[in-house]
């Protein structure tokens, strides 16, 4: 039988869709598990504030929502194992090593399950926000804790994109880090009471190769940057040498599967008047980046700026582009691409089922170096002709954070409800 005041929660945030926001006073319950807020673990970003990456602010954006309804914990991959608080959210500090180059996500995961498990014996339900986390997974699973697992992008195929330029000694390992990667894939849809696909091409991949037991689909959140005024605008670009509408930009991981090789390629076939900002961080010593730094030579309209993570910084370069260009192949729902949605300047896409998700008909689509090409030359042509180079896209609902945190709410809980019956 449900839990009667469990069951009030989860009607009272399904009624809090019409409003799209999470505003959910804490109910007593009655049941030993309603006693109590239910507790949720977030397991597999390196922790918040997030300074990395997608899954780090993920993490943050769900957390800071979901923590009106649940305690929530948060894994963050840092030197030692203690527990603080940060913004209401309780931080699970566990030990793990990184450098620019090196990350070993499923063991830290496990490590993280392990210290959970022990130190914090009531907590409901463990969600791992990437598919590595699997591993660790089984581990929950075996504790008998409800589980979801987030099945982020076909990553085993990242692996085969970037063994093509590692040295030949360290291409077995990368095909075994990908097979790996393919049996973590298969687990992130056998394991988990639910698995989430972030974008619908992803749910379709799964649903074809693996068939779940029940995957769902929910999308990843649009961040707003904040404005920032004319003279503050013309100062950022000054720093970076560049002119309103001067410039072409790509911001996201240097990595071969993001296709900035394809970029330069064709920025150099359309001998473009513009320049080509290519923002993330760089790794000299990286196979790819070696390709990229020798693929652009002397070029010194090809600009590497390395990673930038101040929001004022990001909102100038993507306002004043003149076009966005996002070459990558594989994964789901990216958070640069959703970023870019803010701005009205055209978006130039690699034609990918996840890119048409989320552009719809107002992208422009290439398939290689030559179509990308082909579209800065016309784009250039009408801009010399004198007409409007832009474009205006919405944010659909699907895509705020609001909306992501509510239909996270409900799965939580019908997994809770489900343990009830």
């Amino acid at each position: 039988m449900k839990d009667d005041h469990l069951f009030k929660l989860t009607q009272t945030i399904i009624s809090s869709s019409k409003r799209e926001r999470l505003k959910v006073a804490p109910v007593v319950m009655s049941s030993k598990i309603a006693k109590r807020k239910p507790k949720i673990a977030l397991i597999g970003s390196r922790g918040i504030p997030g300074k990395y990456g997608g899954a780090e602010t993920f993490v943050y954006e769900l957390s800071r929502r979901l923590k009106k309804i649940f305690d929530v914990f948060v894994t963050c991959e840092t030197g030692r194992f203690y527990v603080d608080e940060f913004e209401g959210i309780r931080r699970v500090h566990i030990w793990a090593f990184h450098t620019p180059t090196i990350t070993i996500p499923s063991i830290y995961d496990v490590i993280a399950t392990i210290y959970l498990l022990t130190k914090f014996r009531d907590i409901d339900v463990y969600y791992y926000v990437t598919p590595d986390g699997a591993l660790a997974a089984l581990l929950a699973k075996l504790a008998r804790r409800r589980v979801v697992i987030n099945s982020d992008g076909t990553e085993w195929i990242r692996l085969f994109r970037r063994m093509r330029y590692a040295p030949l000694h360290l291409k077995p390992l990368y095909i075994l880090t990908a097979l790996y990667m393919l049996l973590m894939e298969a687990l992130a849809s056998e394991v988990p009471d639910v698995t989430i696909a972030d974008a619908i091409g992803i749910k379709l991949h799964l649903e074809r190769l693996w068939k779940p037991k029940k995957v769902t689909y929910i999308a990843y959140g649009v961040c707003r940057l904040p404005k920032v005024d004319n003279d503050k605008e013309m100062e950022i670009l000054r720093k970076y040498g560049l002119e309103l509408y001067g410039y072409y930009l790509t911001i996201g991981r240097i990595v071969a599967e993001n296709g900035i090789h394809i970029e330069i390629e064709a920025f150099k076939k359309a001998n473009s008047r513009k320049k080509l900002v290519i923002v993330g961080p760089i790794d000299l010593r990286d196979p790819y980046v070696k390709h990229l730094i020798k693929l652009r030579g002397r070029d010194t309209r090809i600009i590497f700026t390395g990673g930038i993570y101040e929001p004022e910084a990001l909102y100038v370069l993507r306002k004043n582009c003149f076009a966005y260009i996002h070459a990558y192949e594989v994964g789901g729902t990216n958070p640069s691409l959703l970023e870019q949605l803010q701005f009205n300047r055209p978006i130039i896409a690699r034609d990918v089922s996840f890119h048409r998700e989320i552009l719809l008909d107002k992208g422009i689509y290439f398939k290689n170096s030559d179509d990308l090409a082909k579209i800065m030359g016309e784009l250039e042509h009408l801009e010399i002709s004198g007409k409007e180079v832009s474009q205006s896209f919405s944010i659909p609902k699907r895509y705020t954070w609001e909306y992501i945190s509510l239909m996270y709410a409900q799965i939580f809980l019908n997994i809770l409800l489900r343990n009830k019956k």
